[in-house]
């Protein structure tokens, strides 16, 4: 009996001991991060000092007293009193394409048409012959308005097919040599939902090609490999981490969700794809096999266009353009029946929609369409997105606040092309586009993000623009409609945990406290208590992606 008791007392101290064992190895963090100004995107702005990471996720966020984290392989940062916040995430990037971007002409800074073709001599002396030309981002209005034509290259690009994007993607100028390829004429039709520009004198096209026309060229274009698209997504990863970008809501194309899946082991940020919607029987099939990915990649998510750009004046307008009395834009879906049953069906599964819309009147129709998804599937959390949202009825803006609809915005358009707006809409139109903080102020979950590579990245210079709203000529110091500004910490929100909220994730990401994801970036400055102008100066000192470091500035 005396040796049972004994073997009792033995078995509870041991299993008592593996549980002290088992409380402190819970409790010691991985990585203390100490010594910072710690802003955790929470409502009210409490700031901590240190925040420590076990795994992958937030251990424990305080003031000074940290000790009890520390075990024998705890590894203490020294933050040096840097400002540290929520991982930034970005609402709406081309992510693949921006990367090739990198790579490929860019026209972003021509000002005059020497400038532009200047560009083309310089590149083509370090391509081989017979490689395309992709690439660009022009502006015909950082020139004066002037639209390019084929004629202004082809004399230098002979042996090379182009197809070069203006900066919204809703215009490209191709050469004679891509058009030829592509078997586009002065007879060829408009696609629908698209133009091929024809000279009104000879007929002729004149390289300029709009919206769904664009695919004519595009589609001819050689697919890269698998390891040529796993390079490129390396090298995009490179990038948005060195910009604080922790998560990207990408507008993907088929093949880029296959590289992400690809890739999946191997990523530096987390992923919601949302894919274009003429592969929409390939989601519900790939979800109905494999779900609808994890907290790192997930595909739940379809992309639709309703218009084209204001730029490319295809936006979808209930009004024609100041500057073209001849068309109030384009419609760029092909059967409209068609795509609302699509919807009908998506929506049912559960998977969520983000529809590109810009003019006032796509705008109407597509919010139209999602309020009859109530009527037809009933009333549930579906956190519709409008990409852009840009100019909106008064209507729409009513039915965004008072349906959960979230508009999906990228803040940089209001100090870049308000500088040419009044060309081609009414000021009544002008002073409901951009209209940042109007739905803040109606707890709206208005979002961010670049829509890169048509914007730049950088969600700083998207906080700027946000808070100040100068346009890029600076014929705006106080702000474009600058009743629309918003407070550095309303801006913050709508690239963190407002678009946490935009993926129903905001149990796991977008502010920093106990349990959540360990995504957070380190910057040289307080941006919300330095001159708003100083916002530009400020540096990305590190990322932190789950509970990892994927970048650190050097110096």
């Amino acid at each position: 009996m005396e040796e049972y008791i004994i073997k009792i007392k033995i078995l509870i101290i041991f299993h008592f001991s593996f549980f002290l064992l088992k409380c402190s190895s819970v409790d010691t963090a991985d990585t203390i991060y100490f010594n910072g100004n710690i802003y955790t995107g929470s409502k009210e702005d409490t700031r901590k000092n240190y925040i420590s990471t076990k795994n992958n996720l937030i251990l424990e966020l305080g003031i000074d007293n940290y000790n009890h984290l520390i075990g024998s392989s705890t590894k203490l940062i020294d933050l040096k009193n840097n400002f540290l916040l929520p991982g930034f995430i970005d609402n709406h990037t081309h992510f693949i394409y921006g990367g090739t971007t990198l790579n490929n002409i860019s026209l972003q800074n021509s000002v005059t048409k020497n400038d532009f073709i200047d560009s083309f001599k310089q590149y083509i002396s370090n391509i081989n012959n017979g490689q395309w030309i992709q690439g660009g981002n022009w502006d015909h209005e950082n020139w004066g308005g002037v639209i390019p034509n084929k004629s202004w290259i082809d004399s230098l690009t002979n042996n090379f097919p182009v197809l070069v994007s203006r900066v919204d993607g809703h215009m490209a100028l191709a050469n004679s040599k891509a058009l030829e390829k592509a078997n586009i004429n002065e007879n060829t039709p408009n696609p629908v939902g698209g133009e091929i520009v024809k000279d009104i004198n000879t007929g002729m096209p004149t390289g300029i090609l709009k919206d769904t026309a664009i695919d004519i060229v595009r589609k001819l274009i050689p697919k890269q490999s698998h390891s040529e698209q796993d390079s490129i997504l390396k090298t995009s990863m490179n990038y948005a981490s060195s910009q604080g970008i922790t998560q990207i809501h990408d507008m993907a194309t088929w093949d880029d969700l296959q590289t992400f899946r690809r890739n999946k082991n191997k990523l530096t940020l987390r992923i919601k794809a949302y894919t274009w919607y003429e592969d929409w029987e390939k989601i519900i099939d790939l979800i109905d096999k494999h779900g609808i990915g994890d907290n790192i990649l997930r595909w739940d998510g379809i992309k639709a266009m309703i218009d084209g750009s204001l730029g490319s004046r295809t936006a979808w307008m209930h009004n024609h353009y100041l500057d073209d009395k001849n068309t109030n834009g384009i419609m760029r879906i092909k059967d409209t029946n068609s795509f609302k049953d699509m919807i009908k069906i998506l929506d049912k599964k559960g998977i969520q929609l983000a529809i590109h819309a810009i003019g006032d009147k796509a705008n109407d129709w597509i919010i139209n369409q999602s309020m009859n998804l109530n009527k037809i599937n009933g009333m549930k959390d579906r956190r519709i997105r409008i990409e852009h949202a840009q100019h909106l009825t008064n209507d729409a803006i009513g039915k965004i606040v008072n349906n959960n609809i979230i508009p999906s915005m990228q803040p940089y358009g209001c100090i870049d092309d308000t500088r040419w707006m009044h060309k081609r809409i009414s000021s009544d139109l002008m002073s409901r586009t951009y209209i940042f903080k109007t739905f803040i102020d109606e707890n709206v979950n208005l979002t961010f993000g670049s829509d890169w590579d048509v914007t730049p990245l950088n969600p700083l210079l998207g906080i700027y623009a946000a808070v100040t709203r100068k346009t890029l000529d600076g014929s705006n110091p106080e702000g474009w409609n600058p009743e629309q500004k918003l407070t550095v910490e309303e801006a913050i929100a709508c690239y963190t945990k407002n678009n946490s909220y935009a993926v129903f994730s905001e149990d796991k990401l977008g502010v920093l406290q106990k349990g959540m994801f360990a995504d957070f970036v380190v910057l040289s400055n307080d941006i919300t208590s330095i001159k708003v102008d100083d916002i530009l100066k400020t540096r990305v000192l590190k990322t932190i992606y789950n509970g990892k470091e994927v970048y650190r500035a050097f110096n």
